[in-house]
């Protein structure tokens, strides 16, 4: 079984960046300094698009240690979060925050809620552009009347000349080139390789409509970064 990597990183901050591994070869390093309450720590981008989130109830996918539910509550919102990762929910109680184990393809909130937020890239746990428009189909129906989504993910055609072979072999292929292979790499230690998308804005729009849903605004945060608001296109 392979060793929970991004577990690891979380409660051994001190030895070593967290690393994400393309399939290609290509390495990136995550800060997770915010999420451990690090003073000096930058927040992510996208939580500006919290801002959107309107007065009432909202869930978090992959809520990891509950900043963003610290975020909404203090805004006077009701929000519960969910992650996968044990060690990351057990930082966010700890916090005093409402958070659970849970998996967002098999989980259903108690009651319809009326912001569903997936930031970070939250679409890509969807794991293929072909499995995005049942995906937020799925996250859509945890929604109250009037309800909405709030994603963010990665414009790749942004940055597409900086990832030219890629682009161009996946092209070639006849794939997209926001579908993706990662495994986690820290401390010595090796993740399982996943499945993963990043979703230009127009690709979003596209699977969003398939789903069922209109995208009501985007917001960019620098070159490559963007949050969308999803909403039913009928109530």
């Amino acid at each position: 079984m392979s060793p929970d990597i991004f577990a690891n990183a979380l409660t051994h901050p001190g030895t070593g960046p967290l690393l994400i591994e393309r399939s290609d070869g290509h390495t990136s390093t995550t800060d997770l300094g915010w999420w451990l309450h690090q003073y000096e720590a930058r927040p992510p981008g996208d939580l500006a698009a919290l801002d959107w989130a309107g007065p009432g109830t909202a869930e978090d996918i992959g809520c990891c240690t509950g900043r963003h539910l610290k975020y909404l509550a203090a805004r006077g919102i009701s929000a519960h979060g969910i992650d996968t990762c044990e060690a990351a929910v057990t930082r966010a109680r700890e916090d005093g925050t409402r958070a659970d184990v849970a998996d967002a393809h098999t989980y259903t909130p108690p009651q319809p809620v009326d912001t569903v937020i997936a930031l970070g890239g939250g679409p890509g746990i969807a794991g293929t552009l072909k499995a995005v428009p049942a995906f937020l189909g799925r996250l859509a129906s945890w929604l109250a009347p009037g309800g909405q989504l709030i994603v963010s993910s990665v414009d790749w055609t942004a940055t597409a000349d900086q990832h030219r072979a890629w682009v161009d072999q996946a092209t070639s292929d006849s794939r997209y080139p926001g579908d993706i292979r990662l495994r986690l790499r820290h401390d010595g230690q090796t993740g399982d390789w996943f499945d993963w998308v990043w979703l230009d804005p127009d690709t979003l729009k596209t699977a969003a409509g398939q789903a069922g849903l209109d995208v009501a605004e985007i917001r960019r945060f620098g070159p490559a970064w963007y949050a969308a608001t999803l909403r039913r296109t009928t109530p």
